[in-house]
């Protein structure tokens, strides 16, 4: 499952990976590798784009994965439609990966106190509940700088870096604002960001698979290529390939803790952790719609479509 074709064209070609293009959209390049290795096998895939009628789905496929609804952080109305969407999908019986409640629940970054409560160490976050507020002046002086971001958010959409008290005081009646629409999570900006970048780990069916290290271009704080970032492969530090292989082992834990109930263990993850001088830290945890980057491993896709056919459904 997907987004429109016209969607690509905010995430590629990258300047990082200038010929990494679409040859069959609304598929990904990335998720193209996973396609024509299940097509090799055998199976029928084609692409749903999101938005569909649920009811013409019942009868086509017996398996819908979520791979890249990238837009619908493009605006609330488009968030609030999702929303819909996976709850009319959910009424049909199709088996979807990853499980509804699950993809639900890591939506709402919320889910990174869940993971702290038991035991994981996150990037320190303060959950700000619709209709609160805050004085960002405050927490400046506090933290030297910091970064605001909507609970519910996608790839970047609505962070806010407040470097300093200036920025806080510009800032403060748009977070007013912000706050009256939505939880809000607030965030010490980590100078590591831009000297240490943050690490990718992918995992399938909690087994870890490959890694990427990606950095943010001169001056900046987001590290998505679409943004000017830079990524390379590679195995990471063996602390942050722990905390990878503890975040992703915690996640059945956190989900429980959440209180919707139990799940199991998620076909895919991209668990992102920041190194800095306190340690590993996650930042996120991501089951709705990663980059599963399957070209940074030979092998990779074969794998996770090898998973695919002997997962029980």
């Amino acid at each position: 499952m997907t987004s429109g074709a016209e969607k690509l064209a905010d995430y590629f070609p990258t300047a990082a990976e200038p010929a990494f293009v679409p040859t069959e959209p609304p598929f990904t390049p990335d998720d193209q590798l996973l396609v024509d290795e299940l097509r090799r096998r055998g199976h029928h895939v084609s692409a749903v784009v999101w938005g569909v009628e649920t009811s013409q789905l019942m009868d086509r496929y017996d398996r819908l994965i979520v791979r890249s609804p990238w837009d619908y952080m493009d605006s609330d109305e488009q968030r609030k439609g999702f929303l819909r969407w996976l709850e009319g999908l959910g009424a049909t019986g199709i088996a979807v990966e990853n499980e509804l409640p699950v993809m639900l629940w890591l939506m709402d970054k919320c889910y990174l106190l869940d993971f702290a409560a038991v035991g994981v160490p996150i990037v320190p976050t303060q959950l700000i509940p619709v209709g609160e507020t805050l004085d960002l002046e405050a927490l400046v002086e506090q933290h030297i700088a910091a970064v605001i971001k909507p609970a519910v958010s996608a790839a970047g959409a609505g962070l806010e870096f407040l470097p300093n008290r200036q920025a806080a005081q510009a800032f403060q009646q748009e977070f007013v604002d912000r706050c009256q629409r939505g939880a809000q999570l607030v965030q010490p900006f980590l100078p590591e960001i831009q000297t240490n970048g943050e690490w990718s780990l992918v995992y399938f069916g909690g087994e870890y698979s490959h890694g990427i290290h990606k950095l943010p271009a001169r001056s900046q704080i987001m590290v998505h290529a679409e943004r000017g970032g830079s990524l390379r492969f590679a195995d990471p530090p063996a602390v942050v390939r722990e905390l990878g292989d503890r975040s992703a082992a915690a996640v059945p834990r956190a989900f429980a803790n959440s209180g919707v109930g139990s799940c199991r263990m998620p076909l895919y993850l991209r668990i992102d952790v920041i190194e800095t001088p306190a340690g590993a830290l996650l930042s996120e945890c991501e089951g709705v719609e990663p980059e599963l980057f399957f070209r940074a491993r030979f092998g990779s896709a074969p794998r996770f479509a090898d998973l695919i056919e002997n997962r029980s459904i």
